[in-house]
């Protein structure tokens, strides 16, 4: 019996030997460490595009990544970080978390880090090839770098289908209200909207006020009210949210009605584009997800773009952006190395090739590169271009503001688009959180100067 003990001991040795051998040769990380990294990404799309970020990384250096990825990125982490159970990585769920984190002293600062095989700190990297806004989204106190972008996207565009439609949407504030009360007056719905994300349902109708303010009262009015030093009761915020009322509470005028957008869940705002007859013919926001893959819309045909109108005249164009920035709660030689890759030129291009249309890298020269290989006049050339023109960029304004302000901010829209005639008592309860949400003046650097 013992001898039969001892073979059965010697066997299991050796199967733990060969395991560990085979991981060696499958590129596992040094010393058996593996990265995890939180994600929001749950769509087989993204989730692939991101795993080929990691994958090129494990390549590369044989540490090994893994993704873990939630809807609730937001609720799920600030639980991990307070039960001291937190990720090597996250993506952050917005810049005002970033802060948030990085003033709790949760996170690393990326300001001692060098991308090795480019010889340069990772710092002067990120604030010479992304610039602003996105090199100041990733900073935190007293302007510290702790984040990289890992994707970028423009949030200022106006979608249609252009054989639908019949015409391209047009280019001023009161030609695109005129559009769809014209659309109404044929018995058709204009606009699709969709404000369901458990459990930060409303942010796209926040981007649509964002919008609306910074077209109609310019870059500094909208950073002044990012960083809460511009009331919600104030006539600029007030006159934003009624524009958007214009297009929002006239009768007809959302497929489905108010009710349905409340319950859509926003990534299927856009599919009545493309039935047959269509469910509406406008959509706004960052590149749509065009419908169930069965029908196989094709961008610049099925469906295309074009930039928010302008209210007034002006000389520079000015667009929303918004990114998504990785973070480190732990230090170590892995996760350093994975911070500086991710900023590299190298992995910010793997994510905008595989999903041209809807992913863009927020380094300049990537997307310049990135620009020259697509079709002239196509989707995503156009939108590459925006990124690199010389067009003011500001950072979406919700995502830049405390969290405590954002979440009212999300829930703010979902009672106007509730019950319109609320609209005082609304801004006048956002003014009380802000009150709290703001304990300090604010001076960020939202928008490129």
């Amino acid at each position: 019996m013992m001898r039969q003990k001892r073979q059965a001991a010697l066997r299991l040795l050796l199967v733990l030997t060969l395991l560990t051998a085979s991981a060696s040769c499958l590129g596992g990380s040094s010393g058996g460490r593996v990265l995890v990294i939180m994600t929001p990404w749950t769509a087989e799309a993204e989730m692939n595009a991101f795993q080929a970020v990691l994958t090129a990384f494990e390549v590369e250096t044989g540490i090994t990544v893994r993704a873990s990825p939630t809807r609730a990125l937001d609720q799920v982490l600030r639980t991990a970080v307070q039960k001291r159970e937190a990720p090597d990585l996250a993506v952050m769920a917005n810049p005002g978390a970033l802060r948030s984190y990085a003033q709790q002293g949760d996170l690393v600062r990326l300001d001692r880090f060098r991308d090795e095989k480019l010889g340069r700190e990772l710092v002067d990297l990120l604030r010479s090839d992304y610039g602003p806004p996105w090199s100041h989204a990733g900073e935190a106190v007293n302007g510290d770098p702790y984040a990289v972008m890992v994707k970028a996207s423009v949030k200022s565009l106006i979608w249609y289908a252009p054989q639908r439609l019949g015409t391209q949407p047009p280019d001023s504030w009161a030609g695109l209200v005129g559009i769809g009360r014209s659309i109404v007056q044929r018995g058709e719905v204009p606009w699709c909207l969709a404000l369901a994300d458990p459990p930060n349902s409303g942010w796209p109708g926040t981007d649509w006020i964002e919008d609306i303010l910074l077209h109609q009262s310019g870059a500094d009015i909208y950073t002044d009210w990012v960083d809460g030093n511009l009331s919600w009761t104030s006539s600029q915020v007030g006159e934003a949210w009624q524009a958007w009322g214009q297009i929002f509470t006239a009768q007809g005028s959302i497929h489905g009605g108010p009710l349905t957008a409340l319950l859509t869940g926003y990534g299927e705002g856009a599919y009545p584009l493309f039935t047959a007859p269509p469910g509406c013919y406008l959509e706004h926001g960052a590149p749509i997800t065009p419908g169930p893959a069965a029908t196989k819309p094709l961008p610049g045909n099925d469906y295309d773009f074009v930039p928010f109108p302008e209210f007034r005249t002006t000389s520079t164009p000015a667009y929303e952006v918004s990114g998504d920035l990785v973070a480190m709660f732990h230090d170590s030689p892995e996760a350093e190395r994975f911070m500086a890759f991710l900023a590299s030129p190298q992995a910010q291009q793997i994510w905008p090739s595989l999903q041209p249309e809807s992913a863009f890298s927020a380094n300049r020269a990537v997307t310049t590169r990135s620009a020259s290989g697509h079709a002239t006049g196509s989707v995503a050339r156009r939108i590459d271009e925006l990124l690199t023109s010389s067009a003011t960029l500001c950072f979406d304004a919700s995502d830049s503001m405390p969290s405590t302000m954002a979440a009212a901010f999300n829930h703010a829209v979902l009672d106007y688009l509730n019950d319109p005639t609320r609209l005082p008592t609304i801004l006048a309860g956002l003014d009380k959180v802000r009150a709290d949400a703001y304990p300090q003046p604010t001076q960020s650097s939202v928008c490129t100067s």
